[in-house]
């Protein structure tokens, strides 16, 4: 009688179902003599206060009444330009009470706040505490004089519904001058959209249909849209619960939304909640430490749906099956062994008639959802032949729960997941030999993917894969008296790994929901194909649990091929905060004591780490993003290092790292075994002490190859202490990149550190300092180490240096000496045409091995062309010259074409875009295409050639001797008045295999004649830009057949 008592009261929520007759006249508050009240807000109040009394008293996975609840702030896609690199500043929280106080650092102009978290978390409970607290005044005094409750839920299978129903439901049986007193201040209403439906229709969809006024009846999707946009009631608050599913749309349609995230159960709200429900604190604390043993099981009962589960069976059963309990791992494990449990308490009625009692719960449930519908009178309960009324069957309060009011009895499930669940025991078990005797519900799995329209997001298909593990199917048929449909397993997998591959598939497939299906089935091989399909991993939404991490990484633990994989380390839900050490090891500590578990608590990559310790992971390249580098997560990743051999690229991106946490990572980089070969931080904050810890690395690792450390600033002892790495004859690196890594102050004699590296570091063939502030004097320190016989670097970059001719003279030098130099980038500096004049004498007087000479943006004019003209007729290295944004000329492109047309001439790739050209260059440029042989790709693209430039242009490009294969003619003042030439070339020059025509101003005519073109035989093009936004419907059916003519174009 207690625990039939104590379910009764364990519910989520009382929840209203609006706008039925039926309960409109029967109402609690239809009781009230209105006449009697003057102020309505007080009847509300009251109302709540009775109904939501024992809020947080043996309710089934509410948990305010043992801890203080609290909001993890959301950061969406932004971060703060005033945090230090663009790192998110530490977690944020706020307590649910003060989400709506103004005086809040969170709260915002648009009193929008949205509670996310994914099923079980407590959305509802924790929105029915709020209200009972606004109720008692505890909470938003003087803000709301009336909350509007809207169960999202129980009105998504009406038709329509008006803003006006939503507020006449919450006051049944109001007269008209009640609502006009309450529409008279929209600004103090709080409407609370419980449970918000994941929006069908495409975010730009309907907009035409919203309505701003609270009197229109509206699809409820349509409605529930125009309150959010705050077209309707945009003075009014909102307080919004919705799945993680449901933001990926909704956070569009949202303005300056305050984004909070329910925690998940802590340790010690976990260890408080289980005391609550057990008699004895001994049983309880026994059933905590069993739970830490089973990790998948450890984690997912963080949920407070899951242990409220587990504490209700685990209450009534004997030993033998807690240890039954500590086999399961997922979701679908719980839900199963819970409903399997709860039969179990049947007495005096064959297991028969329960089985079929659960079964006709799995029709009631499918209907309801295929119908969207969560509340069911009696007769429907009838119509799948379950009878409330029998006494025999009073283990229904298990699964449903009695929402009657007045005369009226509907129930609901015990938790919408329920529901959910039940959908899926019956597409699983369902046949064709016992088909339903309604035909609503008849429907196959692959239509549940259609119908829902979220496919591998929905709860129900995340539990239909789990249902299907190959050791359910007799726990389901004992369950509920039927056998698993015979090869769905199998077609249901075939089906899914072809909706991977299919680019065009309707399905919207977000990665970690498909890795909670393939956890769900707990089937390795399976989801090794799966994830071999994949490819690459990206993984970054602003939030994720502990269960996220723990589906990605059992998928990821195995694969036949190289994974890449990047994962969003903003907010991770569900790890314990680690306290940050102050200091490095102590003295009286070795490292392998920090590296014991009991030393360092588990981090939020441990799981993550846990699969890459599988010999079978085949995660090649690995890039964490927010991850902030603590000990524990140092001590990790070091244990994956010496053990992986298939890891060798490492990126940190905006990552605070801890000194303790990189000198602990250090200490892997110098396992032997460790084959890491990449390195990179991108905008992280690192001390000089983590500098050292990392040059120690650099002295003993043999495959580490490639360090790059770009926007972080680093002062000049860290910059020193690396360099000190650098320089030791076993550090085996080859490219080092310091990007915008300097300071100011220190610059100058940061160069004298790279010089005395350059010195004596044969094996350096790379190194990048753009974006640095070099200056002059740096450079000239630089060279001195460049110029060293032992210096074999290879290609160096100092774009963006602050550099002017001077510079030049030194590198100049350089360049006469040097014997390995084949690529020098210095993009964005003031060079002059003196600068110019300087390096192309060091070209012509070198050993003649550069290659790739980039000097965009350099301030530089037509006088600056003879001298690289000499170098391209005198050097025959020289295949890649890049001059973009410089004011060249016709008369430096004349000087050019000079050096084109040299026998010696070698050149492959030039670039002039945006470097003053017109018409009259164009025939130069004819000439030297004329007799040049080797040019591959030309640029010229935003220089207003004109339509009499091209037509010149085209001669040269239809010349047998022209080779060229990519030409960029963007923007460059062409109409249809040179289409016939271009169509010319096409058709003649089957080099050709990139065109780009964007940005010009082709009509009709001049398009359908390229497209004529494009479909010769001869014609090779493989990719063709141009624009198409306001070209005729004729024209677009042409551009249509040549894509189906030839699919191997890209436009």
């Amino acid at each position: 009688m207690y625990a039939q008592k104590k379910r009764k009261d364990m519910e989520a929520a009382c929840t209203w179902s609006l706008l039925s007759e039926h309960r409109a006249s029967s109402s609690a508050l239809a009781s009230f003599m209105w006449n009697e009240f003057t102020d309505y807000q007080e009847i509300l109040k009251k109302h709540l206060k009775e109904k939501y009394l024992k809020i947080g008293v043996n309710k089934c996975y509410h948990r305010t009444k043992y801890i203080q609840l609290r909001l993890l702030v959301v950061k969406e896609y932004g971060v703060s330009a005033k945090t230090p690199c663009g790192i998110p500043q530490e977690d944020n929280f706020i307590d649910m009470e003060h989400v709506f106080d103004p005086d809040e650092e969170y709260s915002n102009l648009s009193q929008t706040v949205v509670l996310q978290g994914c099923a079980g978390i407590g959305k509802t409970a924790v929105v029915h505490k709020f209200m009972f607290d606004w109720a008692a005044g505890m909470v938003t005094p003087g803000r709301f004089d009336y909350l509007i409750y809207v169960n999202c839920r129980e009105i998504s299978h009406i038709a329509n519904l008006s803003a006006v129903d939503l507020i006449t439901n919450t006051f049944q049986g109001m007269t008209v001058p009640i609502l006009d007193v309450i529409l008279t201040y929209p600004e103090r209403l709080l409407f609370i959209l419980d449970g918000f439906p994941e929006l069908q229709n495409p975010v730009g969809d309907q907009e035409e249909d919203l309505s701003c006024n609270p009197h229109e009846s509206k699809p409820i999707e349509t409605l529930l849209r125009s309150l959010v946009r705050k077209i309707l009631f945009p003075e009014c608050s909102l307080l919004i619960t919705a799945r993680p599913a449901t933001m990926k749309k909704l956070h569009s349609l949202l303005k300056q939304p305050i984004l909070a995230e329910i925690l998940w159960f802590t340790e010690a709200d976990k260890r408080a909640y289980l005391l609550s429900q057990f008699s004895g604190a001994n049983a309880a604390m026994k059933v905590f430490y069993s739970l830490q043993e089973n990790e998948g099981l450890h984690i997912i009962s963080s949920l407070p749906i899951i242990s409220w589960m587990i504490c209700t069976v685990l209450q009534s059963q004997e030993d033998v099956d807690r240890t039954l309990m500590w086999s399961l791992t997922t979701m679908t494990d719980v839900y199963l062994f819970y409903f399997s449990k709860c039969l179990k308490t049947l007495t005096g009625i064959s297991v028969w008639k329960g089985q079929s009692c659960l079964w006709s719960l799995c029709s009631l449930a499918a209907e309801g959802l295929q119908k969207q519908q969560v509340l069911f009178e009696v007769r429907d309960l009838r119509r799948h032949g379950i009878d409330v009324y029998d006494t025999n069957f009073t283990f229904l309060n298990h699964f449903l729960k009695n929402e009657a009011e007045g005369d009226l009895n509907v129930y609901t499930f015990l938790h919408f997941s329920f529901q959910e669940f039940l959908t899926a025991v019956f597409y699983a078990l369902k046949n064709d030999s016992s088909w339903m005797f309604f035909d609503q519900v008849g429907r196959t799995w692959q239509e549940i993917f259609q119908q829902y329209g979220k496919g591998f997001s929905s709860l129900t298909i995340q539990f239909l894969f789990g249902l299907l593990h190959d050791g359910q199917g007799k726990d389901l048929e004992t369950t509920f008296g039927r056998k698993v449909s015979p090869g769905l397993r199998d077609a249901l997998l075939k089906w899914t790994e072809k909706e991977i591959k299919d680019k065009s598939s309707s399905l919207q497939i977000e990665q970690m929901d498909l890795f909670h299906c393939l956890y769900e089935i707990h089937d390795e091989e399976y989801a090794k194909n799966i994830v071999d399909d994949l490819q690459s991993i990206i993984l970054l939404q602003p939030t994720y649990t502990k269960m996220d991490i723990l589906a990605m990484s059992f998928c990821v633990k195995s694969s036949r091929h190289h994974l890449s994989v990047s994962l969003k380390c903003q907010h991770l839900l569900g790890f314990e905060e680690e306290e940050q050490p102050s200091a490095f090891l102590s003295p009286a500590l070795t490292p392998n004591q920090y590296f014991r578990p009991h030393n360092l608590p588990e981090s939020q990559l441990h799981l993550l780490c846990q699969a890459l310790r599988n010999p079978r992971c085949k995660i090649k390249d690995l890039k964490l993003i927010f991850c902030h580098l603590t000990a524990s997560c140092g001590r990790d990743l070091s244990l994956v290092f010496g053990i992986n051999q298939y890891l060798t690229e490492l990126e940190f991106v905006k990552n605070t790292v801890e000194d303790l946490g990189m000198k602990l990572l250090c200490e892997g980089l110098k396992q032997p075994n460790c084959i890491l070969e990449t390195l990179r931080l991108y905008r992280c904050l690192i001390s000089s002490a983590a500098c050292g810890a990392l040059a120690a690395a650099l002295r003993t690792n043999q495959w580490l190859t490639e360090l790059e450390i770009s926007e972080t600033k680093l002062d000049a002892s860290g910059l020193k202490s690396l360099c000190e790495g650098l320089k030791n004859p076993y550090c085996k690196l080859q490219k080092l990149k310091l990007v915008s890594s300097f300071l100011h102050e220190s610059s100058e004699v940061v160069c004298k550190y790279l010089a005395s590296v350059l010195m004596c570091n044969t094996n350096l063939t790379e190194l990048d300092l753009s974006e640095n502030p070099l200056g002059d004097t740096g450079v000239k320190y630089l060279c001195a180490g460049l110029r060293h016989p032992n210096c074999k670097v290879e290609k160096l970059d100092l774009s963006t240096c602050y550099l002017t001719d001077a510079s030049c003279v030194e590198l100049s030098s350089f360049l006469q000496v040097s014997q390995n130099l084949k690529e020098l980038f210095v993009f964005a500096n003031a060079l002059g045409d003196t600068g110019i004049q300087h390096l192309c004498e060091g070209l012509q007087l070198g050993k003649g091995t550069v290659e790739n000479l980039v000097l965009s943006e350099c301030s530089l004019s037509a006088a600056c062309c003879e001298p690289l003209a000499q170098v391209l007729s005198s050097t025959n290295s020289l295949t890649r010259l890049l001059l973009i944004n410089n004011k060249i000329e016709d008369w430096g492109m004349k000087l050019l074409c000079e050096g084109l047309r040299q026998p010696h001439c070698r050149l492959k790739d030039l670039a002039l875009w945006t470097c003053h050209l017109t018409g009259e260059c164009c025939q130069d440029l004819c000439n030297a295409l004329y007799t040049n042989e080797h040019l591959r790709d030309l640029d010229l693209s935003d220089n207003a050639l004109g339509d009499e430039g091209m037509r010149v242009l085209c001669e040269g490009l239809k010349h047998p001797s022209c080779k060229l294969q990519t030409l960029w003619i963007a923007e460059c003042h062409l109409t249809d008045a040179c289409s016939g030439a271009l169509a010319s070339v096409l058709t003649r020059n089957g080099n050709l295999t990139l065109l780009d025509l964007s940005g010009n101003g082709f009509k009709d005519f001049g398009v359908q004649m390229l497209c004529g073109a494009l479909i010769h035989p001869i014609c090779k093009i493989q990719t063709f830009y141009i624009d198409t936004d306001h070209l005729y419907e004729e024209t677009l059916r042409k551009i249509e057949a040549l894509k189906v003519s030839k699919p191997g174009i890209t436009w």
